[in-house]
């Protein structure tokens, strides 16, 4: 089998550029042959090179929150000239890369992170021929840096709670949404409620409730309002980190912006430089816990779980149905309500002080991760 996978957008931390070596990795650990070609900013200097790969025969055609469906050559979108499908995995809501996913490919399939996601995707991009549920699986450090094999004990880690993300100002959002309408502020606000108050429905079902009977359009009213989605997401990181420092727990942040937090919450903050999401991968396990605050996922792991867990440390995460289907709370990877940022607090702080049963979680949940959950896995379960 010969597969083909492009690079046509940088993501934050380089992460896009390890998530198509994992599956060019997995493929040929598979017995595949793969060709991996690098887009640059400006395609059209690469035409020449674009048109000569569609005259090869591959099985099949990958991307990772692709541009390519938009991109045309003679008239023709540019992937149906491949006589071969071509499998979009994007690694976010589908409502942000609705440009994307609204063009007619003839044989167009999607990876996505969330079963909802899926749903959403069939239901709205009816021209999809299929759509694939395809969680994150877990990337050894090793995997890019053959000397992060070797294992500390807990007790022996300096960091005691790692979270590794982007810090962006509320008040950035508020400024980007009031711009547009004051209704969307509104609307932003009134969703937010709901989730404090304990509300499940996804995000897209939220908005749909508010904006009935006007769903003519559905999928580019998400788009235009995927900003809502962008604020609550940054409300409750700021909320669970400044609950979790007035616990007295000290975290170290890493990535980007973080000198922009608020210095009167910042007491026991320590930010490290932002660095490459492989060199991400190591410092996971230099720490003790690595929290994570899923992105209004409720039915897929964000990567940072399965990494934290194949790097031999503990992952403390919100609850999504999918960790509940695979995992055992408290044995593989502690769990918390989103709500109660003070639960979580205790959870973390009683265990910072049984340095064993970090230890056991830490083999429970690294061994689950490496037997059943590797990018591996995913592949050979795609083909």
């Amino acid at each position: 089998m010969r597969i083909l996978i492009f690079r046509s957008k940088r993501l934050s931390y380089d992460s896009s550029w390890c998530f198509a070596e994992m599956l060019c990795r997995s493929f040929r650990r598979q017995g595949c042959s793969v060709n991996f070609f690098l887009l640059s900013d400006d395609i059209a200097q690469q035409e020449r090179e674009l048109k000569n790969l569609t005259t090869k025969h591959f099985d099949a055609v990958f991307d990772i929150n692709s541009m390519l469906p938009n991109v045309m050559l003679d008239d023709d979108y540019y992937l149906d000239l491949f006589d071969a499908p071509f499998y979009h995995m994007i690694v976010d809501h589908p409502m942000h890369v609705h440009y994307s996913l609204n063009i007619p490919l003839k044989n167009y399939h999607v990876l996505c992170l969330d079963r909802h996601h899926k749903k959403y995707i069939e239901q709205y991009y009816p021209h999809i021929k299929k759509v694939h549920f395809f969680p994150f699986g877990g990337i050894p450090a090793d995997e890019f840096h053959p000397e992060a094999a070797r294992k500390i004990s807990s007790k022996d880690r300096q960091i005691d709670l790692l979270f590794p993300g982007t810090y962006t100002p509320l008040d950035y959002y508020r400024q980007q949404i009031e711009a547009i309408s004051s209704e969307q502020w509104e609307m932003a606000q009134h969703i937010l409620s709901l989730m404090k108050s304990g509300c499940e429905k996804e995000i897209d079902e939220l908005y749909r409730d508010e904006i009935l009977p006007d769903t003519d359009f559905f999928p580019l009213k998400m788009y235009k309002s995927r900003l809502i989605d962008r604020y609550i997401r940054e409300w409750y990181r700021q909320s669970i980190l400044q609950k979790l420092l007035q616990a007295g727990i000290h975290i170290h942040v890493m990535g980007f912006r973080w000198e922009m937090f608020h210095p009167s919450a910042a007491l026991g903050l320590t930010i490290l430089p932002p660095c490459s999401y492989a060199r991400q991968l190591q410092i996971l396990s230099e720490s003790k816990m690595v929290l994570n605050i899923q992105p209004l996922f409720q039915d897929g792991p964000h990567d940072r779980i399965m990494n934290t867990m194949i790097n031999h440390s503990v992952a403390v995460t919100d609850q999504c149905t999918y960790m509940k289907e695979y995992f055992i709370p408290k044995k593989d990877y502690i769990a918390y309500n989103k709500n109660d940022p003070e639960g979580a607090a205790d959870q973390i702080s009683i265990l910072l002080r049984k340095t064993d049963r970090l230890d056991e979680i830490i083999q429970n949940g690294c061994q689950k991760v490496s037997n059943m959950h590797t990018w591996e896995h995913r592949i050979k379960k795609l083909l």
